[in-house]
């Protein structure tokens, strides 16, 4: 890893200090370490680290505070000495050391120091400290920020290490920061719900409309209670006194929704003017699926599930992956009239079970191309929304959903760790992957040397891969992908992830039996001892000169020889006639 070192604050001066910088008994340490302390109890390593775990979403900025003092014998404090990035982990000692049980949350995968990217992060005194000064307004404002931007959904590991000279804090201070993702949890008694208020005045009847979301049916619902991931609702009543004598519209109490019947596995469009228009029945339970409606200005209208156009799931496979595109006809639009927050309501969950995130509500129609670039960008923000509701900084008025930490399919999710980092070259080697940001979703992928094979997802942290066969020898990057599409970006995780191909013939395992079985090369590895090695030949010193001439061909072979002319014919018969016998006398 390749880093510019940052530094972070101002060795004071103190006058007292003078001619005493040189003293054996003086101790740089972290500022929570007691100042009476000796220089030999620092040395013997009596200060611990103070393992810190951090939590932080998309665009929310985390700052470590991070604090060096320099100790004299005298009892005398400086404050102020600089900062610096710890960029090579120490194997057994930090981040995470076995004999130090507080350490335990960096164990493997997170053993392993891994910054993200140097835009993201910096060092940097906070509002009202002072660097310059001769002693800072707030020894302990000195500071390290990052802000996850999109690509950094991941966790990392950073370690710092205070110095003066040549002089360091005993051991480095490392802190594990861990990026998570917000969504809506409606629970199982299908009481919950949420609203926006006043959102059915922004969409005028003359104009289209596009509503979607990420949504999560749980299949421990109902299933014979149909779910409401969204709807325009109007409830005027003519009989109310009260009632603002606007045109009777009595009976359209759902104007537009989008919801999911649990028996059939199916997503449809209803609403009062039209009915309903039901999508294919084949998006499961328990699985993140991108639904969305659009309706145009003069009421044509579309329902897309998980994509648009026929897409194959695999390069190298014929299956295409599932999708629904349904047309209808509707003249159903928002209540923008009536009595706000009373007749007009935008309902979120109600009966559902489940998760959502990254709703949207537009106030235009949109293509089948955008559809898509929703569906695999991160975020709605940015995108002309009315109302965009990521979960993380913006919420609707909830009345009894919980925020909640899951990964959805749009997040780009990294790749810190495998579980056999060798394997066959013949592939087909299952193995368990390690990260973050996994997603439980309809097309998951991981990518070897940029040959992609299907994943199964077990969790946040973890899914499962069968390698593809690739050319032997070769390490290739290991990568994953939740939407198929979005795969790690190893730079945003500071950290590469490699997998060796390896011959069988170059395996041998630890037993003692010696022989080579590619087969089980990646069933032995885990819990047994390997050994590698090959005859070298490092090219160095002088030219290698150049080869012996290839020796000359063998002399071609004689022909045979001609065969023997065949036996001249007989002559014919000679036939005697009268004059013939007459001449010979």
């Amino acid at each position: 890893m390749t880093r510019a070192l940052y530094f972070l604050g101002v060795a004071c001066f103190v006058a007292f200090l003078n001619g005493a910088l040189s003293q054996s008994s003086e101790i740089t340490a972290w500022c929570d370490v007691s100042p009476s302390w000796t220089s030999e109890d620092a040395i013997s390593g009596t200060e611990s680290v103070t393992s810190q775990s951090v939590r932080t979403t998309l665009g929310e900025q985390v700052c470590l505070n991070l604090c060096v003092k320099r100790m004299l014998a005298t009892g005398n404090v400086s404050y102020g000495v600089e900062v610096r990035i710890v960029e090579e982990e120490v194997i057994g000692s930090y981040p995470y050391d076995p004999n130090t049980p507080s350490t335990s949350i960096f164990a493997y995968p997170y053993d392993e120091i891994n910054f993200p990217p140097e835009q993201d992060g910096l060092f940097s005194f906070p509002e009202g400290a002072n660097s310059a000064a001769i002693i800072p307004q707030d020894p302990y404002d000195q500071q390290w920020c990052f802000t996850p931007a999109i690509g950094d959904e991941c966790v990392y590991t950073v370690c710092f290490e205070g110095y003066f000279g040549t002089e360091t804090t005993p051991s480095p201070r490392c802190f594990k920061i861990e990026v998570y993702n917000k969504v809506l949890f409606f629970d199982e008694d299908a009481t919950d719900y949420a609203v926006v208020d006043g959102l059915s005045l922004m969409i005028k009847p003359e104009d289209g409309l596009f509503m979607s979301g990420w949504v999560y049916p749980l299949c421990s619902a109902d299933p014979n209670v149909n779910m409401t991931v969204m709807s325009f609702l109007s409830e005027r009543n003519y009989a109310d006194e009260n009632d603002l004598g606007l045109p009777n519209d009595q009976g359209l109490l759902i104007r537009n929704s989008i919801n999911y019947e649990p028996s059939t596995g199916s997503f449809f469009y209803y609403d009062c003017y039209m009915g309903e228009v039901m999508s294919k029945p084949e998006y499961c339970c328990d699985t993140w699926h991108y639904v969305g409606v659009s309706i145009e200005q003069e009421g044509k209208g579309m329902l897309y599930v998980d994509g648009t156009v026929p897409t194959l799931s695999m390069e190298n496979e014929r299956d295409i992956s599932k999708f629904s595109s349904i047309e209808f006809e509707t003249k159903a639009r928002p209540d923008w009239t009536g009595r706000p927050l009373l007749d007009n309501q935008f309902k979120i969950g109600e009966k559902f079970v489940g998760y959502m995130d990254e709703l949207g509500i537009w106030d235009f129609s949109i293509t089948p191309q955008v559809f898509d670039s929703l569906r695999y960008g991160r975020t709605n923000q940015g995108t002309g929304a009315k109302k965009a509701f990521d979960m993380s900084s913006s919420t609707p008025t909830l009345r009894g959903p919980e925020l909640v930490d899951l990964p959805i399919p749009s997040m780009t999710p990294c790749v810190l760790g495998m579980e056999h980092n060798v394997g066959p070259v013949d592939g087909a080697c299952v193995s368990e992957i390690f990260g973050w940001s996994f997603s439980q979703s309809v097309l998951p992928k991981c990518s070897f040397g940029g040959i992609e094979t299907r994943a199964s997802y077990i969790d946040f942290k973890t899914i499962k891969c069968e390698t593809p066969g690739h050319v032997s020898p070769r390490f290739v990057d290991v990568v994953v992908s939740n939407d198929g599409v979005n795969f790690t970006h190893s730079e945003a995780s500071g950290k590469v992830v490699k997998h060796l191909f390896l011959e069988s013939s170059l395996y041998i395992t630890g037993e003692g039996n010696g022989g080579a079985e590619a087969d089980s090369v990646c069933n032995d590895l885990p819990t047994k001892a390997v050994s590698f090695g090959a005859w070298v030949c490092p090219k160095c010193g002088p030219p290698v000169p150049p080869p012996p001439p290839s020796p000359s061909p063998p002399p071609s072979p004689s022909p045979p020889p001609s065969p023997s002319p065949p036996p001249p014919s007989p002559p014919p018969p000679v036939v005697l006639g009268e004059g013939d016998a007459v001449a010979k006398k």
